[in-house]
């Protein structure tokens, strides 16, 4: 479904830094905007990923599941975690970045609209073919989406540090 784009909306999400309007303009213009319901799932943990998503309106849930994908009963056990909470009036949040560069393309988390959403979404063979067509943009953005993504895991290793000092404290005190 094709609405019109504010394209000056986008300078504020991370992955446009220091893009001009007229760069930005280029990727809004190969996205298409999509509304959720309140509780209906965006992106799910698992499926196959192919576009990089921005908020637009709205607010949001990243959850990620609580058992391995090895567990042999993943069928029956489908308990999830939340991680956190967005909305589009505190954070210009965009998802999706893991599973542009994940060599199986896989969704590593879920997304789901807390209230309803407007969601633009990008075709990563979109992002790529401008990425390829100017090399200048293209260096811009994969540096931007590198810094995402590293922030992702830096916060991800400093819960796991919490996790495992708690877990160590816990069976020190035994």
């Amino acid at each position: 479904m094709k609405n019109k784009i504010n394209h000056e909306k986008f300078i504020d999400y991370p992955i446009f830094k220091d893009l001009k309007i007229e760069e930005i303009k280029k990727f809004t213009d190969k996205m298409e905007i999509n509304n959720y319901s309140t509780d209906e799932i965006i992106i799910k943990e698992g499926d196959d990923g192919n576009s990089i998503l921005f908020l637009l309106n709205g607010k949001i849930t990243v959850s990620k599941a609580l058992t391995l994908p090895t567990n042999k009963y993943k069928n029956l056990d489908n308990r999830e975690k939340e991680l956190i909470k967005l909305n589009s009036e505190k954070h210009t949040i965009s998802f999706g970045e893991i599973s542009l560069f994940n060599v199986d393309k896989k969704r590593t988390a879920t997304v789901k609209a807390s209230i309803n959403c407007e969601i633009a979404r990008l075709g990563f063979n979109d992002l790529f073919e401008l990425c390829e067509d100017n090399e200048e943009i293209g260096y811009k953005i994969m540096k931007n989406t590198s810094k995402i993504i590293t922030n992702h895991l830096i916060n991800s290793n400093h819960k796991v540090l919490k996790l495992t000092t708690a877990f160590s404290l816990l069976i020190n005190n035994e």
